[in-house]
């Protein structure tokens, strides 16, 4: 089966990639052998020159001539075998990353997090600061290893990682939201457009943030040169006037007065020198990014889609009927004369000619032309790389759905209904779905059930689909129908040894932005959706139970919704929480056999409250249980 092949199987992605790598591997054996035939041929080739050369050397007369004439034939040759061989390399470097990507494919499909991260760039897997601040990345595992931005495919831009991770943090409005999954369905099916779109950025090489940023803070800045008309007419007069006396001078007209103009070349130089070297040099830094941009707005240019958002994407690399690839190559051309400012031969030909001069005219007029779009054209190269890791996912899982996000309103209420849901970083084999509703206002989901059960991941699958749903990408899920929320989560909560603070103390924290977040929102600002998982451990029995019944008196009457899980079986029984709950439990089954202890769990919620404990089962599991005296006081 070949590529094309392959994209017709859309059902099965696992087969799709691995006829994606069995494809590759042959081409990729096809083009180092066609490499290696053509090193050898240059080899032959260049004894070739040097014989005909010895014979041009040795024989006179007509036997001279024809060394020579046999010595340029062959040299021609062989630099037709240089252009041919590195075509070949190109290629052999194409099937490598292409076969790559659909191996990493495979590693997702897997959920083998250890061999994916192992084979991906170093760019790809750099860890993003400051995810513990915010109110569910780190709880959730947006990022990082074994998170939803690697199960989301290959995104090779720095624009693009960084606008994923914005749709994954920060959840859209519904109108948004439609957009972007539309736009995913349409590009879905699409595998070879995607694989070539992932291909290209990871052959461009990996892009410094940095020198992304200081492209585009160059590409914003006001022009040097072109206000300066003085500067740019002595970029033309003093050359001219100089070249003039120095031919007359030759000829020998006049004495050398080509000197009095030359010393204007350098005091004219060291004035402009100060005001371009700075500028030049943010330019020079965002380079590489400025490189790796084009062979990839150049595919996005060239298709045609229905979705409206990938049209405006398309619209926005439009300037005046203009590629935007088109003026990033004339910049292209442009940075390459910037970057050979270090050789030596610029130097007295640049003091000749006035070169830097002209050289920041050329980059202010298309500064002056394009600057203004830059940042834009980055935006919608980020939005298709964004909206392509969604279609991935799609592809990678057709049985997932793409849930509906409504916006609250008193008639459809704030409540999410989720038929078949699961956690989405689980393999699916393992994956166990469950129904699960939450809200409306005013009421809140109790999970109770012994250790291991599955309630944490139940949250967390809560969660991350709240996550995908909001981006505009798949949920795991046969359905899914959610309001606009705010996501709130308190999960995986750690003391502070540096700061002072204590788990509790921390978790107490954490708790007060959600509750705030929950009663300060402003008017017309989606509900929290708060996950709390075992609320306020940190402290004794008889304190949590009272401080976090207050917790969710404060959530309740804010308007919030959300689902927190316990071990505490009387959590909800104040009489005003009684009639709020809905309560949901896991169990599990013991089997008791040769005097050893099984717990088997099936991870499915069933409705009220837990009817088993397994704790002092797991104890004696792994050989640290009570003695019988003990265990009997217990009950």
């Amino acid at each position: 089966m070949n590529a094309a092949a392959a994209q017709d199987a859309p059902r099965e992605p696992t087969a799709t990639y691995q006829a994606w790598v069995d494809t590759h591997t042959d081409r990729l054996a096809d083009a180092a052998r066609e490499g290696t035939r053509l090193a050898t041929l240059r080899g032959a080739v260049f004894i070739g020159i040097l014989a005909f050369l010895v014979v041009a050397d040795v024989l006179t007369g007509a036997g001279s001539v024809a060394g020579l004439l046999g010595a340029t034939v062959f040299a021609a040759l062989f630099l037709v075998l240089v252009v041919r061989h590195r075509r070949a390399r190109a290629r052999v470097r194409r099937h490598e990353v292409l076969r790559s990507l659909a191996v990493e494919g495979l590693l997702r499909l897997a959920r083998d997090w250890d061999g994916l991260e192992s084979i991906l760039p170093l760019a790809e897997t750099r860890e993003v600061p400051g995810m513990q601040e915010h109110p569910y990345a780190a709880d959730l595992h947006v990022d990082g290893h074994a998170s939803l931005a690697r199960l989301a495919g290959p995104v090779t831009s720095e624009s693009g990682r960084r606008m994923l991770r914005r749709w994954f943090l920060e959840g859209a409005e519904p109108t948004t939201v439609e957009l972007r999954r539309e736009a995913a369905a349409e590009l879905a099916p699409e595998l070879e457009f995607r694989m070539e779109l992932a291909c290209r950025g990871r052959l461009a090489g990996s892009v410094d943030p940095e020198g992304l940023d200081a492209l585009i803070a160059w590409a914003g800045r006001p022009a040097v040169f072109l206000a300066d008309a003085p500067t740019r007419a002595a970029g033309w007069a003093l050359p001219i006037l100089t070249v003039t006396l120095g031919v007359l001078q030759f000829i020998g007209v006049l004495p050398a007065l080509w000197l009095v103009p030359l010393v204007g070349h350098f005091l004219l130089l060291r004035r402009v020198a100060r005001r371009l070297d700075g500028d030049l040099s943010h330019l020079a830094r965002g380079a590489p990014a400025l490189r790796s941009w084009g062979p990839k707005l150049r595919l996005v240019e060239s298709a045609r889609w229905n979705a409206a958002f990938l049209r405006d994407v398309a619209s926005r690399l439009d300037v005046s009927g203009e590629a935007a690839h088109r003026r990033l190559e004339r910049l292209g051309r442009l940075v390459d004369v910037v970057e050979s400012r270090r050789n030596l031969f610029y130097h007295p030909v640049n003091a000749l000619l006035l070169l830097d001069i002209h050289l920041g005219v050329a980059l202010d007029r298309w500064r002056a032309d394009s600057g203004d779009h830059v940042e834009a054209w980055l935006e919608a190269l980020g939005d298709t790389e964004a909206v392509s890791a969604l279609a991935c996912l799609a592809h990678d899982h057709p049985d997932w759905t793409f849930p509906e996000v409504l916006e609250t309103s008193e008639q459809t209420g704030a409540v999410l209904h989720a038929r078949g849901l699961g956690h989405p970083l689980l393999e699916p084999r393992a994956c166990v779905r469950n129904d699960v509703e939450i809200g409306p206002p005013g009421t809140f989901l109790l999970i109770t059930g012994s250790n291991m059960s599955g309630k944490s991941t139940l949250l967390r699958a809560i969660g991350a689909n709240v996550v995908l749903a909001g981006a505009g990408g798949p949920a795991c899920a046969e359905a899914l129908e959610l309001p606009r929320v705010r996501l709130h989560t308190s999960m995986t909560v750690v003391d502070s040894l540096e700061d002072g603070v204590s788990r509790f103390m921390a978790e107490l924290l954490r708790v007060r932005l959600i509750v705030g977040a929950a009663r300060e929102a402003p008017d017309g600002a989606p509900p929290v959706l708060y996950l709390l998982d075992e609320l306020l451990q940190g402290t004794n029995t008889a304190e949590r139970r009272v401080a976090a019944q207050a917790i969710l008196r404060h959530l309740l009457d804010a308007g919030a919704i959300g689902a927190l899980t316990t071990h505490d079986l009387t959590l909800h029984e104040a009489a005003d929480l009684a009639s709020r709950v809905r309560a949901w439990h896991f169990r599990e089954s013991v089997e008791a056999s040769g005097g050893k202890t099984r717990l088997d769990f099936d991870y499915r919620l069933r409705s009220g409250l837990a009817t088993t404990r397994n704790a002092l089962k797991l104890l004696e599991a792994v050989g640290l249980g009570p003695d019988r005296s003990t265990e009997t006081a217990i009950e």
